[in-house]
């Protein structure tokens, strides 16, 4: 019982200032509380896994703080070129977009790829920005200023095409 004391107190005495850090360096709310509550959930699992006191709590949750951070931005730039001119996107090559496995086997990829060419613009920006930036609907939606409905459907649509141009490509598929 004196591990959920301690990590009660110790968040009481650290949640305002870890949260307004994270408020500071990243553009959005949800996102600080995003990485908020990963930074505390990463602590509370050292704190009960190790036998080795944490001498300073705050500082360890400080550096715990800055590789989500790092990790985050990592992430927010891997996305960077979807987020370019849709023209720009012709030019990534097939093994930076990673392809969902029920829909696609992996050593179609490249043929998925060439598929995706042929999309629409849009069509191919909401697909990289689905599959490779992993950005839920809503996201997408909000970031293209559409109807997230329209983004649900021409997901939907290219994806069945590119199902049905593989599939007559390889029946065995």
């Amino acid at each position: 019982m004196e591990q959920y004391e301690r990590f009660d107190r110790i968040y009481a005495q650290t949640r305002d200032g870890l949260l307004r850090y994270l408020w500071v360096r990243t553009s959005a709310a949800p996102e600080a509380e995003d990485l908020f509550q990963e930074v505390y959930r990463k602590f509370y699992v050292r704190l009960s896994r190790s036998v080795l006191p944490i001498l300073d709590p705050e500082r360890y949750l400080y550096s715990i703080a800055k590789k989500e951070l790092s990790r985050y931005y990592r992430q927010k730039a891997k996305c960077v070129e979807a987020e370019q001119p849709i023209e720009t996107l012709t030019d990534l090559p097939a093994e930076d977009v990673p392809i969902d496995e029920r829909l696609l086997i992996e050593e179609r990829k490249d043929a998925v790829w060439r598929l995706l060419q042929n999309e629409p613009p849009l069509n191919r920006r909401i697909f990289v920005l689905f599959y490779a930036c992993d950005r839920t609907q809503k996201e997408i939606a909000a970031s293209l200023g559409i109807e997230e409905t329209a983004v649900r459907q021409r997901l939907y649509r290219t994806r069945q095409r590119i199902r049905a141009a593989l599939e007559s490509q390889n029946p065995d598929l």
